[in-house]
């Protein structure tokens, strides 16, 4: 759990957020328009899930760039077609100039005999130069045709393979990004829910501190208390007040988060429903070989790198090129032999530390269930001396706000251990978390 938000209790938790939480990197603010239809009444977390994915301009986007690639691959195949056209046309070309230059040398030397005047054999000798000579320029057209062809062919291959690997790119982010968009909006959601509890708790505690100041001031007036504890008694009422505001303007900015995540106006009005609390509790699988092997094996950024290691690879047996490219290349492989590597172990460090917070947040969360059983039963024996007036009505309010505390305390616990296990499954699956880590840290401060 958190140590920023069990410190204080709600306190904490309603007000830090104000603080930490700015615009992510692709959430931006949109102006509605009154074509697009209002989503009313509380959401649940699958209803706002449903539509991230449906009406998330991210989403839009990555759609055009593939469209856009499809496009290019086209534009590709047509201009490969249009060199194997060139080349056929080259060598139709040859062959017939090849066969008249033939059947032209035959029908002259059946015409033209050796008693023919002496005009007749010239003009013979230069019409099969002639025709000779066609038949040489349509075999050397065709070898000019085919070494362009050639060329340009190695470069749209190579274009065309670059666009493939984009193309495959592409799909893989679109499914991290559907899946990322899942748990943002999870977090998002937990986060709305425990602020505005969060909330509810500040004001009620700005009630009692209200009630507390009046005591104050009036122990003050029957001299039985001194200024510098109705100063500070007025001190602690007005920062309470600040943090409720702090606390509001912090959940107006998550609501408009996920207001933007859902391709709604900002500003819509935004009711949700609480998701349900995990009940039983978990702890993380043994870390082993078997299981670094599947995130190993599903890890995309890794098959990317192991990509370019072949590309590099395949380069430097190119004969075509100069030697100083192909060192070139031989030095791309050692760099993609090195992030390899590197990558290798970060899957391993990040498998480590996702199966830690996994025990970490399970932990946390059965002492907070421990701990609020406890303080249940507590609050039931406070309630019975309550009723016997062995307590007044400001202690017992007080005592109700610790018992409600530890409520809130268990509400985050149980949301911190399902969103550790939701990063767990898809790391394994391969999917990236850049863009829900990064919205975790803006939200945790």
């Amino acid at each position: 759990m958190n140590k920023k938000y069990q410190k204080g209790g709600a306190l904490l938790l309603a007000g830090i957020l104000t603080f930490s939480m700015t615009a992510p990197v692709f959430a931006k603010v949109r102006v509605a328009t009154e074509a697009e239809e209002t989503v009313t009444g509380p959401m649940t977390l699958e209803q706002i899930q449903k539509e991230v994915l449906k009406n998330n301009r991210i989403k839009t986007t990555m759609a055009l760039n593939y469209k856009k690639i499809l496009a290019g691959l086209d534009a590709i195949d047509d201009g490969l077609s249009d060199l194997k056209d060139a080349q056929d046309s080259a060598a139709h070309a040859r062959r017939a100039a090849g066969d008249a230059a033939a059947k032209g040398q035959g029908t002259i030397g059946s015409v033209i005999s050796p008693t023919s005047p002496a005009s007749d054999q010239v003009l013979g000798g230069v019409s099969s130069g002639l025709l000779s000579g066609s038949a040489k320029m349509a075999s050397a057209m065709e070898d000019m045709t085919d070494s362009i062809a050639d060329s340009k062919r190695d470069e749209l291959e190579d274009q065309q393979q670059d666009l493939k690997n984009k193309k495959q790119d592409l799909n893989k982010t679109q499914e991290d990004w559907n899946n990322q968009a899942l748990l943002v909006s999870q977090l998002l959601v937990e986060k709305t829910v425990q602020i505005e509890s969060g909330i509810r708790l500040l004001e009620e505690k700005q009630q009692l501190l209200e009630r507390v100041y009046q005591i104050t001031e009036k122990k003050a007036a029957l001299g039985l208390s001194i200024d510098v504890d109705l100063k500070q008694a007025k001190l602690t009422v007005q920062q309470n007040s600040k943090d409720i505001q702090d606390a509001k303007d912090g959940l107006i900015l998550i609501k408009r988060q996920l207001n933007d995540l859902m391709g709604r106006p900002i500003d819509d009005t935004l009711e949700v429903i609480a998701p349900d609390r995990t009940r039983v509790i978990e702890y993380a699988p043994e870390y082993s070989e078997e299981l670094l092997k599947e995130a190993t094996d599903n890890n995309y950024q890794l098959r990317t790198l192991q990509r370019d290691y072949q590309q590099a690879e395949k380069k430097t047996k190119d004969s075509t090129l100069y030697s100083g490219q192909i060192k070139a290349h031989e030095v791309d492989m050692d760099i993609a032999k090195v992030s390899v590597e590197t990558q290798k172990t970060n899957i391993a460090n990040d498998l480590k530390k996702k199966l830690d917070s996994i025990n970490k947040a399970a932990a946390a969360y059965q002492l907070q269930k421990d701990t609020t059983e406890k303080a249940k039963i507590q609050w039931e024996q406070q309630q019975k001396s309550a009723k016997l007036g062995l307590i007044s009505s400001v202690e017992i309010q007080g005592l109700q706000l610790q018992f409600e505390q530890n409520d809130l305390a268990l509400m985050q616990a149980a949301y911190d251990y399902d969103l550790a296990w939701e990063e767990y499954r898809l790391l394994m699956k391969g999917t990236s978390l850049d863009i829900y880590s990064n919205y975790k840290a803006r939200i945790s401060g």
